[in-house]
């Protein structure tokens, strides 16, 4: 058993030593986990190397923030989620269906575009093709965008969903054509900076100094770029592109985090600093389209656990990373690089757990059965 932390809630206390147990069992080397309701941080623990201050690569924890700046250039008239994005972007794909999407398919996964491609190897190709740098550069990032525009759709829009990385990328640039800046600098401008989230950025190793890089959190080795990721982009197609994309890039903390959980709570009463009540409530409602879609503009909601009939273990299935104990109309987000946060508006709570599962490979999948027992421990006090 691990000590309690002076001053720790001992109702927490065995969320505490499963995310200390993590560590032990190699589902991560370095976690923080924050557990919230309204203003007050109820529980907050850090395990392995890492510290409360430590800076993570959220990876898809991305998306949500992309799609808060897509709802306030909305709310300032620039972009709708109801609008075409063909008449924003400049598609090229044979497929005439591409023509169709609406930016709240983009938002929802529900555009029918692919979940996911290496398109940083088509970079890579042209690269020693042509002699000249671009992984990493801007021409780099419009190639990885001009290839996403030209693909064709696995169906119609609105006719299903499938997560997908190729959405959030458009959307990327949706909002820097609608916004006549880059995308970073107006997550700054709209979001991060009027929120207070100062140490929420894209491209951490150009803002912090050489002393302040202990605070960032490793993602392990990457084959293609021949180096440990340290204050550099998980993902390999947000690195060809610069390291700032809609789908992945930003690094934050879970102090951070909590500010932007806070806002969509306060936002859904009416008290936003940034979003509106109509944004915030687009943003934690299940979208109407496809039926039975779990995505919202911006968000996943908890999977209800399910029965299966036969297979090795009959009976009650798994539910969502959320855990069994997630309030059903909680709303959510997971990164690939091992970190989540999810939020109950109604109770005003939230529970963010930053880890770095890919520091010991992309095939490391400990998490994926932790997980759901952290939230439930968390979710057990709070949401009780």
């Amino acid at each position: 058993m691990t000590p309690a932390a002076a001053g720790e809630d001992p109702r927490f206390r065995e969320a505490a030593d499963l995310l200390d147990g993590g560590v032990r069992e190699g589902a991560y080397a370095a976690a923080v986990l924050l557990a919230t309701r309204g203003d007050e941080v109820l529980f907050e623990r850090s395990a392995g190397y890492a510290r409360a201050a430590s800076l993570f690569d959220i990876a898809s924890l991305t998306k949500p923030l992309t799609a808060a700046l897509f709802l306030v250039l909305s709310q300032e008239g620039h972009l709708s989620p109801d609008g075409i994005a063909a008449e924003v972007l400049p598609f090229t794909s044979p497929d005439p269906r591409a023509r169709q999407i609406r930016f709240a398919h983009l938002l929802s996964h529900t555009s029918g575009l692919p979940a996911w491609l290496p398109l940083y190897e088509k970079v890579a190709a042209a690269e020693k093709a042509e002699g000249k740098t671009l992984s990493g550069a801007a021409e780099g990032h419009d190639r990885i965008l001009a290839e996403v525009l030209s693909l064709p759709l696995s169906r119609d829009p609105g006719a299903g969903w499938e997560y997908s990385d190729l959405g959030y990328m458009l959307l990327g640039r949706a909002i820097e054509v609608a916004g006549f800046r880059s995308l970073d600098r107006l997550l700054a401008e709209k979001v991060t900076g009027p929120l207070g989230m100062r140490e929420t950025r894209y491209l951490p190793l150009a803002a912090i100094s050489e002393c302040e890089t202990g605070q960032l959190i490793p993602t392990g080795w990457s084959e293609v770029r021949g180096r440990e990721k340290v204050g550099e982009v998980d993902d390999e197609n947000a690195a060809a592109m610069g390291g700032v994309a809609g789908h992945a890039g930003l690094f934050s903390t879970a102090r951070n985090l909590f500010l932007f959980a806070r806002e969509i709570v306060r936002a859904r009463k009416g008290e936003g600093r940034v979003l509106s009540r109509p944004s915030a409530v687009r943003m934690i409602t299940r979208v109407a389209q496809p039926p039975g879609c779990p995505r919202t503009l911006g968000f996943d909601t908890p999977t209800p656990p399910h029965s299966s009939p036969k297979g090795d273990s009959p009976g009650k299935m798994p539910c969502s990373q959320a855990g069994d104990r997630a309030p059903a109309d909680a709303v959510g987000h997971l990164g690939y690089t091992g970190c989540s946060m999810w939020i109950d508006p109604e109770r005003e709570t939230s529970v963010i757990l930053l880890t770095n599962r890919v520091v010991f490979g992309s095939d490391n999948r400990k998490l994926s059965a932790l997980r759901p027992r952290i939230h439930d421990a968390v979710w057990e006090v709070v949401a009780g």
